[in-house]
C-alpha cells in the first residue's frame, strides 16, 4: 500500500504505471472472448513505462495528469505488441492513494480497433522515478 501525498510523488508513481514488463498474454482468437495480459512494468519520472517479456511489449505514456487531492485523474496512450497482435489504445482513469490505478478506454489503431480495454495496475515497490507495478490488461474485442 502506498500513500501519495504530493503531485510530484503521485506523478512519479503514475509514471510507474505506464511502462510494462509482460508476464504473459493470451493469444488472440476470432471469438469475442477477452484477451488477458498479465504484466509487471517499470515507470520513470517522465510518465513513461516500458517492458518486454514472453514476446509481449507494452509501452505507455501519460498524456495528461490532474491531481484531485490524494488521488489523480489521468489519460494515457498504450501500445501493445505480441506476435500477431499489435494495437494502440487511448485510456483514462483514476489513481488511488491506496496504490492502484484503474483505466478504461478503446483501441484506436491496429488489431482489435474499437475494442474496449480495461486495466488495473498495483504499485509494488520502488521510488517514484523507477517504480514497479503489476497488473492485468483485459481487451474485449468489438462485435460485428
Amino acid at each position: 500500500m502506498i500513500k501519495l501525498k504530493t503531485i510530484g510523488g503521485l506523478l512519479g508513481a503514475l509514471a510507474g504505471v505506464v511502462g510494462v514488463v509482460a508476464l504473459g498474454a493470451a493469444q488472440a482468437s476470432a471469438s469475442s472472448a477477452p484477451v488477458v495480459i498479465q504484466y509487471q512494468k517499470t515507470c520513470n519520472e517522465f510518465g513513461h513505462c516500458h517492458g518486454t517479456a514472453n514476446g509481449v511489449t507494452i509501452d505507455m505514456q501519460i498524456m495528461s495528469f490532474r491531481a484531485t487531492g490524494d488521488a489523480a485523474q489521468l489519460t494515457l496512450t498504450e501500445t501493445v505488441t505480441t506476435g500477431r497482435i499489435s494495437f494502440t489504445a487511448a485510456l483514462s482513469g483514476t489513481s488511488s492513494p491506496d496504490g492502484f490505478i484503474v483505466l478504461n478506454g478503446r483501441v484506436t489503431d491496429g488489431s482489435f480497433a474499437g475494442a474496449q480495454v480495461h486495466q488495473r495496475s498495483n504499485y509494488m515497490s520502488g521510488p517514484p522515478n523507477a517504480s514497479l507495478w503489476s497488473g492485468e490488461l483485459q481487451l474485449v474485442p468489438a462485435t460485428a
